[in-house]
C-alpha cells in the first residue's frame, strides 16, 4: 500500500494531545480521574439519566459535562472508584460505545428530512475497523453525516462521510480534514462501494503511524485511488445549532444545554424528573453540548422551558453562552488558574458584542485547553504569569497579553466597551474582530486606553 504523506507530518516539533479519557484509560486532571463517555444507545430514557447522575455522584465528585462532540463527561473519580463506576454502569444497562468516535446527527433515522439514515454506515464502518485491527489515533474522528435538521456540517473530523442526493439516489461524499465545507474531497461513492472506500482512508491513515490524523492525508493521492469525482457535488453548509425547538416531522424536540456544558448531578437529575412530568420521553445526547428532549408539545414545551430556565440550563437558540467553551475552572480543578464561570459571566454580561455565534470564545483555566482543543477567536488562558488573551489561537499559543486573575473582570469589561463602541449595525462578531488591530485589543485588554 502507498503511503499517503503530507508535509506536515514531517514537523516532528509539533505538540500532541494524548489520548482520549475512558473507562479503560481515565485522565488524570486537576480534580481527580475524567472518564468520557458516550452511550451505545441513541435514546436514552429518564432512567438512564437518573442512574448516570448517581453513579457520578456516588463514584466521583458530582460533575457531569457535555462536550462539544455530544459526549458525557464524569469527573472527580479514583483509581478505585473507576471499576466501580464501570460495574455501576454495566448493572444499569448503559454501554458506553469504544472503538473509533464515529459521529453521527443526534436525530439519525428519525428526522424525515434526512437524505439518508447514517446509522447503518457508521455501524458497518465501526465493525469493519475492528475487524481489521488496525492503530490509529487515539483521537481519530470520522463523521457520518445524513443531513437533517440537526446535521453535522459544522462538526470537524479526519474524515467525513456525507449523503448527498444524486439522480434520485444516495451517494456518500468522502472528504478528509474539515468540516463539510472546508474539508478536501476525496471521491463519491455508491451505497455499495462507500465502506471499501472509507475504509481505504483509515488504513492509508494507518499507514501512516498511530498518531497519524485527517491532516497527514493527501487528498488527491486518495482520489486517484478510488476515482476522483468527476463532477463537482454541491452540498448545503449550513448547519442549525441544537439549542433551542426544532419542527422535526411531525413533533418538536427541545435541545437544552447545561450553562457552559457542565452541571451538578443533583440538578440534571431534578431537571430530569420535571422534564418527565411535562411529558418527556426520550433524551439524545447532541453536539455543542447539548441534550435533545423528546416527547413535549404545547403547554409542556413552554413547561420544560421554564424548568430548564430554573434549573440553570439554556433551552433557547439565542442563550449568549452557547458561544463560550470553558473548563471546569480553578473551583472544579487544581490545575486551573482562575476561576472560569467567573469571567464566562462576565464575558457573557460585559462582552456580548463577542457571542452572537458568528466566533468561538474559549476560557480555559491552564494551557491544555480540554474545553477547547482547537484555536478560538479569543481565548483566555491562565498560566502562573497570569491570565493571558490569546487570539485566533490555542490555550497552549504564546498571549499577547496578561493580567493578574483579580484584573479579569475589569478588563473583560473594557473589552466589551471598546468593542461595542467600534460595532457597526447589523455587524457579526467576526467581521468586528476581522476589521480590528490586535493592538488595540491589547491595550482595551490592559487598560492602556
Amino acid at each position: 500500500m502507498t503511503t499517503i504523506l503530507t508535509q506536515s507530518q514531517n514537523d516532528t516539533g509539533a505538540l500532541r494531545r494524548g489520548a482520549c479519557p475512558s473507562l479503560a484509560t481515565p485522565m488524570q486532571t486537576g480534580d481527580g480521574l475524567l472518564v468520557r463517555l458516550r452511550p451505545v444507545a441513541a435514546a436514552l430514557g429518564a432512567h438512564d439519566l437518573l442512574c448516570l447522575a448517581d453513579l457520578a455522584r456516588e463514584h466521583g465528585n458530582g460533575l457531569i459535562e457535555i462536550t462539544a462532540r455530544g459526549n458525557l463527561q464524569l469527573r472527580g473519580l479514583t483509581e478505585a472508584s473507576v471499576p466501580r463506576l464501570a460495574a455501576g454502569l454495566a448493572a444499569a444497562g448503559i454501554v458506553p460505545q469504544r472503538g473509533v468516535a464515529i459521529e453521527i446527527p443526534p436525530l439519525a433515522g428519525i428526522d424525515p428530512s434526512e437524505i439518508a439514515d447514517a446509522t447503518p454506515v457508521a455501524e458497518a464502518l465501526r465493525e469493519a475497523i475492528a475487524a481489521a485491527s488496525l492503530v490509529l489515533a487515539p483521537k481519530l474522528a470520522v463523521v457520518v453525516d445524513g443531513g437533517g435538521v440537526l446535521g453535522l456540517a459544522d462538526m470537524v473530523a479526519d474524515i467525513r462521510l456525507d449523503a448527498v442526493a444524486v439522480g434520485g439516489t444516495v451517494a456518500w461524499r468522502l472528504s478528509v480534514r474539515g468540516n463539510r465545507q472546508t474539508a478536501k474531497v476525496v471521491a463519491l461513492l455508491s451505497p455499495d462501494t462507500v465502506m471499501d472506500g472509507a475504509m481505504t482512508a483509515v488504513a492509508a491513515l494507518a499507514a501512516i503511524g498511530p498518531a497519524a490524523r485527517g491532516r497527514d492525508l493527501d487528498a488527491s493521492s486518495l482520489a486517484a485511488r478510488l476515482g476522483a469525482v468527476s463532477q463537482p457535488v454541491v452540498l448545503l453548509v449550513s448547519s442549525a445549532h441544537p439549542l433551542g425547538a426544532h419542527p422535526v416531522g411531525g413533533e418538536t424536540v427541545l435541545g437544552i444545554a447545561p450553562a457552559y456544558g457542565q452541571m451538578r448531578a443533583e440538578r440534571l437529575a431534578g431537571l430530569v424528573t420535571d422534564l418527565s412530568a411535562c411529558g418527556a420521553f426520550e433524551f439524545r445526547l447532541a453536539p455543542h453540548r447539548t441534550l435533545l428532549v423528546r416527547g413535549l408539545s404545547g403547554k409542556g414545551m413552554a413547561s420544560a422551558q421554564a424548568c430548564a430556565d430554573r434549573a440553570g440550563f439554556w433551552s433557547r437558540d439565542d442563550a449568549p453562552g452557547r458561544s463560550v467553551s470553558i473548563c471546569a475552572g480553578a473551583a472544579g480543578c487544581a490545575s486551573a488558574h482562575f476561576d472560569t464561570h467567573a469571567a464566562a459571566d462576565a464575558v457573557v454580561a460585559q462582552a456580548g458584542a463577542l457571542l452572537d455565534g458568528s466566533v468561538d470564545v474559549h476560557i480555559s483555566g491552564c494551557p491544555k485547553g480540554c474545553a477547547h482543543p482547537g484555536a478560538a477567536a479569543v481565548t483566555l488562558c491562565g498560566t502562573v504569569a497570569g491570565v493571558g488573551l490569546v487570539l485566533g489561537g490555542r490555550a497552549s499559543d504564546t498571549p499577547v497579553a496578561s493580567l493578574p486573575p483579580d484584573d479579569l473582570t475589569p478588563a473583560i469589561q473594557r473589552l466589551g466597551t471598546f468593542l461595542r463602541a467600534r460595532r457597526l449595525d447589523g455587524e457579526t462578531a467576526g467581521s468586528l474582530l476581522d476589521r480590528t488591530a490586535p493592538a488595540s485589543l491589547v491595550s482595551a485588554y490592559q487598560g492602556q486606553q
